[in-house]
């Protein structure tokens, strides 16, 4: 009788359990399209975190909108490119319609770091080396909820707006009809998870 109780409680424990982790992870999809983009671009830089596909390229763009008289006095870092990523790979990358002078003069490229985290680290150095006290974060839309998560835990006092890019390959208000966009979604939610337990369990 007690065997039967309690395999009962396990598993009206687990099925509770299982029911508030993808109601959490429902309202954690509506956070994802909840970041609007940011377009007003007349005092602030730029942050773009590479990973996903288009990130550069489609975050570059923004540039576009800056008052041309204007543009050289924007920094910006491209964050997690990795070993032997060169401005020159970054040419190759974007097209010829982006300006190669503003790769030169503004762009600033970080090979360190490997994850969301030391983004965060790298990007902190560069903000501080440059006196910089807000920028433009952008990523894709599905990561941004950590990106944000993790960039304000480490620069709590830096203002950081949103950009983000919609991934072309993924409808994220249609992710029940895709197996592949609700696996992106899961595992986003679950890294957001973890890293927000590290941060308030170990405060880094």
């Amino acid at each position: 009788m007690f065997f039967r109780i309690l395999k009962i409680f396990f598993i009206f424990s687990l099925s509770c359990t299982l029911a508030i982790f993808f109601i959490q992870l429902f309202f954690f999809k509506e956070k994802v399209l909840s970041f609007q983009k940011y377009n007003d671009t007349k005092s602030s830089n730029i942050v773009i975190l590479t990973g996903g596909t288009n990130r550069i390229k489609d975050g570059l763009n923004i540039i576009n909108h800056f008052d041309k008289s204007k543009r050289t006095k924007f920094k910006i870092l491209v964050s997690g490119t990795g070993k032997g990523f060169s401005k020159n790979s970054l040419i190759k990358q974007i097209g010829p319609n982006f300006n190669p002078k503003l790769i030169e003069c503004c762009i600033y490229l970080d090979s360190v770091s490997k994850n969301t985290f030391t983004n965060a680290i790298e990007t902190s150095k560069w903000a501080n080396r440059n006196d910089l006290k807000e920028f433009i974060l952008i990523t894709s839309n599905y990561h941004m909820p950590r990106a944000i998560l993790e960039f304000k835990n480490v620069m709590p006092s830096h203002k950081i707006y949103t950009f983000p890019i919609t991934p072309r390959k993924h409808n994220i208000k249609e992710w029940m009809r895709s197996y592949e966009t609700f696996s992106l979604i899961f595992k986003e939610f679950c890294k957001y998870i973890v890293s927000n337990l590290r941060i308030k369990l170990l405060n880094i």
